[in-house]
């Protein structure tokens, strides 16, 4: 959390320079190593600006988590409203595929953000922040599958956000998934289970006799 809410544009702009400039530190730097003044140096500001703002490296990189979960539910939405039309496996394979090769391009930064996570307690924003995503998986889920019970479609996505994250993870740290199409592999037939899960329900509410 900042120790301090930026209110006008030049707080703002302090505040976006500060962590595009962690950003940057973090892309090449583990950040056990890296440090506030660094990340000031890098950034164009006095450490001690950094510190009106953030009390830590940590919580930089902790911002940046929370930022890339705000972009990660915003892509969700994104894919949600342009691939309207597509088959259901091909509009929940995208915004995965996307998140992959971002993750894979930035490969140190994400090990980086996903280390400080591991380490600190989920706050309450962050775990708002997890479901907008799941939110938005389970907005294409009902889209495809309407006539399954909403909480039905919202335990299918939670699933499914909870299986994505630790596949991508893990093709950041381990060898044997090195390979784009490997990881893929494992997301559909995952997601094929997923889908067919939805489907079922939806057959068996076909078939229940009215009341």
């Amino acid at each position: 959390m900042l120790r301090k809410v930026p209110k006008q544009g030049r707080s703002e702009e302090m505040v976006s320079c500060i962590l595009a400039g962690a950003a940057r530190v973090l892309r090449r730097t583990p950040l056990a190593s890296a440090t506030t003044n660094h990340i000031a140096e890098v950034a164009g500001v006095s450490v001690g600006s950094l510190y009106q703002y953030f009390d830590s490296k940590e919580t930089i990189a902790t911002t940046l988590f929370r930022r890339h979960l705000v972009d990660s539910a915003q892509l969700l939405r994104r894919v949600r409203t342009e691939s309207r039309g597509y088959s259901t496996e091909k509009r929940l394979r995208m915004p995965f595929v996307e998140l992959l090769r971002d993750h894979r391009s930035d490969l140190e930064l994400h090990q980086n953000l996903m280390g400080v996570m591991e380490t600190s307690r989920p706050t309450a924003e962050t775990q708002i922040l997890i479901k907008d995503i799941v939110g938005e998986l389970a907005a294409v889920l009902g889209e495809e599958f309407p006539s399954v019970a909403p909480n039905e479609i919202r335990l299918c996505a939670a699933l499914r956000q909870r299986y994505s994250v630790i596949l991508v993870h893990s093709a950041m740290i381990d060898p044997a998934l090195d390979r784009d199409s490997i990881v893929l592999d494992h997301f559909d037939s995952l997601s094929k289970a997923n889908i067919r899960a939805l489907g079922a329900r939806r057959r068996s509410r076909r078939r229940a006799p009215a009341s």
